[in-house]
């Protein structure tokens, strides 16, 4: 039987810088813990097949770092499915190897396929300065960078090596004949963002090199804390509000995507639609 356009193919939960603090007032907390445990109520209400956790999920304080990495993930450990993490830059508050650890990632960037998607899982503190350059063309993408303070230290880079994987993924993607849903912590393109927030150093190569695959259809990233959407060539980018800021924007806190073989739809924990895309 042939397949419907409107089939939904799969839906996976998706939520993104939380922000989880331990130095909030006692009521402010509360709240906080049952805003996050009406996500998964949410989530399995839906029987998502798996969860995105698009980074950032902590503060970072200095104090108090490793106390607000165990309560948050001890909250989000509640859903029963898998949950693939994307490390953010508050995350790195953490040692990298500990956070890889305690998130059960054998490497910062990954892909994994489920029902002709590949999920290609991008590290966008692959180059900051929160590591040493692996390449000397990762030295000079740092040196670059940190000589325009307006670009924030807090971003970073997608190196040599993790683009050189990306293009083999993309290629594999393309022979197989699978559509290919890239992810980031951070967004892909300016006019998603602002400067405040800033965007991953390298956003243009990598947009280029995303954009040069017919597999791709669509970007999801957080980072920018009040959204934004464009279309470029062909691919959606869309940017996910932040939990942290679901009292300035209550139409998302978290959410649940749909994927269709021609589509996607996005939605918020109520269960209305933020975004209903076409692929093209």
């Amino acid at each position: 039987m042939a397949k419907s356009c409107n089939q939904t193919l799969l839906r996976f939960g998706i939520i993104t810088d939380i922000h989880f603090s331990t130095e909030e007032e006692p009521a402010a907390a509360a709240k906080t813990a049952a805003d996050l445990s009406a996500c998964v109520d949410y989530w399995q209400r839906h029987k998502v097949d798996f969860l995105i956790q698009l980074g950032d999920q902590i503060m970072g304080s200095d104090r108090h770092k490793e106390e607000e990495f165990r309560q948050v993930s001890s909250m989000l450990n509640t859903f029963p499915g898998t949950i693939h993490h994307v490390l953010g830059n508050h995350c790195l508050a953490l040692p990298r190897q500990a956070l890889m650890a305690a998130l059960g990632l054998q490497t910062p960037y990954y892909s994994f396929t489920i029902r002709g998607f590949r999920f290609i899982v991008l590290d966008g503190m692959d180059v900051s300065v929160l590591r040493q350059p692996e390449t000397p063309e990762d030295c000079r993408t740092l040196a670059v960078f940190r000589a325009h303070p307006e670009l924030h230290d807090y971003c970073g880079a997608v190196g040599v090596h993790q683009q050189l994987w990306l293009q083999r993924e993309l290629g594999k993607a393309d022979r197989l004949g699978e559509s290919v849903i890239v992810v980031c912590h951070f967004p892909l393109l300016a006019e998603t963002t602002d400067l405040k927030h800033g965007l991953l150093w390298n956003h243009r190569e990598i947009a280029e090199l995303v954009a040069s695959s017919p597999a791709v259809k669509a970007c999801l990233s957080g980072h920018y804390h009040y959204g934004g959407y464009a279309l470029h060539n062909s691919i959606h980018f869309v940017v996910l509000p932040a939990f942290v800021n679901r009292h300035k924007h209550p139409g998302f806190a978290c959410g649940m995507v749909e994927l269709h073989e021609e589509r996607m739809v996005i939605r918020n924990q109520r269960h209305e639609t933020l975004y209903d895309l076409t692929f093209h």
